[in-house]
């Protein structure tokens, strides 16, 4: 079933389209089209409350490409989500309203509940997952961490740290205390066994690395291109390593949260399937469509 997935982030906007199917209880997502483009409303919102007219022009710009996107490989069936920056904007309801009305495209705005519960649910392309593992999913404006038991949720929360808002200095200290002490208290009593990140930057901390597709990325090699990173300019880390400039400068903050959550929990590697929000709409949208 071929499908689509539109995703507004808080430091770029995407759209997906795969073809999902499910054979004997097992999905399979053979992704056909992909395109991801820079606009930023993270440090709009983070800073001031509210998404600018320059990004909303930007943001309805890019629903008109991914439409048409959509239409030229004839996927009728699709959905778009707005994360962080859309949750935490005070026009928020007046863009999506907009974005409705020029577009055609009906944009939910979720939660940070729902937003992990898609992400984790992408595990189910994952064959024979059974363990004690923790998935973490760093985005721009939030974290979401989700403990699985016996691949059932066992617990998962949501926290206002995301490389945007760390960037621009958004960050409450007070939510680095909650996560510390949530992590301590209901995710390491259960030593899980492994380890797994989504969201943009550590895909990229893969590639950068130079990891082949199974291959975990250990503490210590996320430390280390850190530092490697934090004196150069965004000119040189873009000339240097292959990170793209909207990235450039959001690549150490989202590294120091996956650094942070592997300290409190002890942990010495991180695995990364490169599986995201986006698959996990796509599935969602599968199971609604075959109920």
């Amino acid at each position: 079933m071929k499908l689509g997935a539109i995703d507004v982030g808080s430091n770029a906007i995407r759209v997906l389209i795969a073809d999902v199917s499910n054979e004997n209880g097992r999905y399979a997502c053979t992704k056909l089209a992909y395109l991801r483009l820079p606009v930023r409303l993270g440090s709009d919102v983070f800073n001031k409350g509210k998404i600018s007219d320059e990004n909303i022009e930007k943001l309805l710009e890019g629903m008109r490409i991914f439409k048409s996107y959509l239409q030229f490989y004839g996927v009728t069936k699709y959905q778009a989500v707005a994360t962080s920056a859309m949750r935490d904007s005070s026009n928020g309801k007046k863009i999506t309203e907009r974005i409705k009305k020029e577009t055609g495209i009906k944009l939910k705005v979720i939660s940070g509940k729902q937003e992990a519960e898609l992400v984790y649910l992408t595990f189910q392309l994952i064959p024979d997952l059974k363990m004690n593992y923790v998935l973490i999913d760093v985005g721009g404006g939030s974290t979401e961490i989700t403990l699985f038991r016996d691949n059932k949720v066992h617990a998962a929360r949501s926290f206002q740290i995301g490389s945007v808002r760390l960037l621009n200095q958004k960050v409450n200290p007070s939510e680095w205390k909650a996560l510390a002490q949530w992590l301590t208290e209901e995710i390491k009593p259960y030593h899980p066994e492994k380890i797994y990140g989504s969201g943009g930057t550590i895909n990229n901390v893969h590639k950068v690395l130079d990891k082949h597709e199974r291959d975990a990325v250990t503490l210590e090699e996320i430390v280390h291109l850190k530092e490697d990173l934090i004196p150069l300019s965004m000119q040189e880390i873009t000339r240097l390593y292959p990170i793209k400039p909207d990235r450039a400068d959001v690549i150490v903050p989202a590294m120091e949260v996956f650094s942070t959550i592997m300290e409190v929990l002890e942990a010495d590697e991180i695995f990364v399937p490169k599986m995201g929000l986006s698959d996990g709409v796509l599935l969602a949208l599968h199971l609604e469509l075959t109920a």
